[in-house]
């Protein structure tokens, strides 16, 4: 099979050839560097490496059109900044533009962004030049609105929001959800045809349990759910809609799945209730899992051999009759040994294709 066409069996739950394989979010750019680095003693190119293995491509985002926004500033205005955390830096909110915003008057004034300020037609050229003759499946990001206001208010005042002022988030979400809306079906407009995932995210959970009751995330978070997987569902039919979220969110996948979601990405297994034979027995017919494969325990604390055992035991718990894409948990951080990311590979890939993606990244020179 092709990667491409790997993954869409998967997508329809049947077996394929062997189960696929993405990186996700990817590794860290500090882990990038490690691996980099490392894999070059070893005659590897890294860059080549991650090419040769990846099942799908993610495409970016339509560019901004105009005037760039001051530095550390995105299109919501919420200003970020780096911070060091012993190894790397991660860009972390510095403000919260809409901390302390208590009314649908004060949001109207707010400056949304304006969604047709992006270059859709440019758009065009990525799935050529990402990837050629359509070998492997492409995803695109369809919107994330519960996360960016959020990221607009600061987590602990949007979920107080959600229960003192529920007609500011709905206001906020609806402005959001407007600028998503109209970016997507923009962008479907151009490339919906060569298109096979969409990606939603908003986290939901943490390491215990559910940030909010499933009651409030039917009655305030859903429908805006809904609307964007209606919009993709019509423009792109034939696409996956793949919804992330992290933590222990086992008890709100039917709420998701009653959304319109397909893939259920992160698959974060440490956390409580989140044991892969679980999931896979209650909502594997429903679903399609995306990740499993911890960046939290797993992976940078475990042994090669165990990572290896342990990749195989979810390859074969997640795959059995397709339905799932194998996957990192999220980021691989920097400190991750580099041979548990090899042995995660070998884990899906199997020795043949892995020893052939080895060959394919040897440096020659």
């Amino acid at each position: 099979m092709t990667p491409r066409e790997r993954v869409l069996a998967a997508l329809r739950h049947e077996q394929p050839d062997r189960t696929p394989f993405s990186w996700g979010f990817g590794a860290t750019a500090e882990m990038a560097a490690m691996l980099e680095r490392e894999l070059a003693g070893d005659q590897l190119e890294w860059a080549a490496l991650r090419r040769a293995v990846e099942d799908i491509v993610r495409l970016p985002r339509p560019a901004p059109l105009g005037a760039p926004l001051p530095e550390g500033r995105d299109i919501w205005g919420i200003q970020w900044a780096p911070m060091d955390y012993q190894g790397g830096e991660y860009n972390e909110i510095a403000r919260y533009p809409l901390a302390g915003v208590e009314t649908v008057a004060a949001l109207r004034d707010y400056p949304w962004p304006d969604p047709a300020a992006f270059d859709y037609d440019g758009l065009a050229m990525h799935p050529a030049e990402r990837n050629p003759g359509r070998a492997k499946a492409i995803l695109i990001a369809g919107g994330n609105p519960f996360e960016i206001y959020c990221w607009m208010t600061g987590l602990e005042e949007a979920i107080v929001n959600l229960i003192e002022a529920p007609e500011v988030v709905t206001y906020a979400l609806e402005r959001i959800t407007g600028v998503f809306d109209t970016m997507l079906t923009r962008t479907l407009a151009v490339i919906g045809d060569q298109v096979d995932l969409i990606f939603f995210a908003d986290d939901l959970g943490s390491q215990t349990g559910l940030l909010i009751s499933r009651a409030m995330y039917r009655e305030l978070l859903m429908p805006f759910h809904r609307r964007l997987t209606t919009r993709a569902a019509e423009l792109a039919p034939h696409a996956a809609r793949m919804v992330h979220s992290d933590g222990a969110v086992f008890d709100i996948l039917p709420d998701l799945i009653d959304a319109g979601f397909t893939v259920f990405e992160a698959v974060q297994t440490d956390a409580a209730g989140m044991d892969p034979a679980r999931l896979k027995t209650a909502y594997g017919d429903a679903l399609t899992f995306h990740g499993g494969i911890s960046v939290q325990q797993l992976l940078p604390h475990g042994d090669a051999e165990t990572v290896y055992v342990e990749t195989r035991r979810l390859v074969a718990t997640f795959g059995s009759g397709g339905g799932y894409i194998a996957a990192p948990s999220h980021a691989i951080q920097v400190g991750t040994p580099v041979a548990n990311v090899l042995a995660m590979l070998r884990g899906v890939l199997g020795d043949d294709d892995y020893a052939a993606a080895r060959a394919a990244a040897r440096n020659r020179r």
